[in-house]
């Protein structure tokens, strides 16, 4: 049985796809290559991050980030926070277009996440977050 972590991404794929960004990269999915790190312009642990799914939409011209926060990770990590400050602060080189940051996670915990993230980022990129509610975890908690 996969880990809940996979079986979101495989989720958030999923997603991705029904909107039809193109995949530039998927962690740990067979027939994808593992997105590229993101570079960090000197935010929190100062490290790059990975998302877990890449992709590009084609009618906004930007690309789109997928995070998935299982219940397991700490919401409010230095890594957490880190990654939140390096994926809304991406853009797309070409037009300047900054990218939409979509996370996928348990219901039970999505409380919890839009708390934090609403209190962390700037609401001037409240618009280009997403929150997908993971319908395989749906009803199981």
């Amino acid at each position: 049985m996969k880990d809940i972590s996979a079986r979101l991404i495989e989720e958030l794929l999923d997603h991705f796809t029904s909107e039809k960004y193109t995949i530039i990269g998927a962690k740990g999915v067979a027939g994808y290559r593992s997105p590229d790190e993101l570079h960090n312009d000197g935010y929190g642990d100062q490290k790059n991050k990975r998302p877990d799914v890449f992709a590009f939409d084609e009618l906004n011209k930007r690309f789109v980030i997928g995070v998935v926060k299982t219940s397991d990770d700490d919401l409010e990590s230095l890594h957490s926070l880190t990654q939140y400050d390096v994926f809304f602060d991406h853009k797309n080189p070409h037009n300047g277009k900054s990218s939409q940051v979509c996370f996928i996670l348990q219901p039970e915990t999505i409380a919890q996440f839009t708390g934090i993230i609403t209190h962390y980022i700037h609401h001037d990129y409240w618009n280009n977050m997403m929150i997908v509610r993971s319908k395989t975890f749906d009803g199981l908690s």
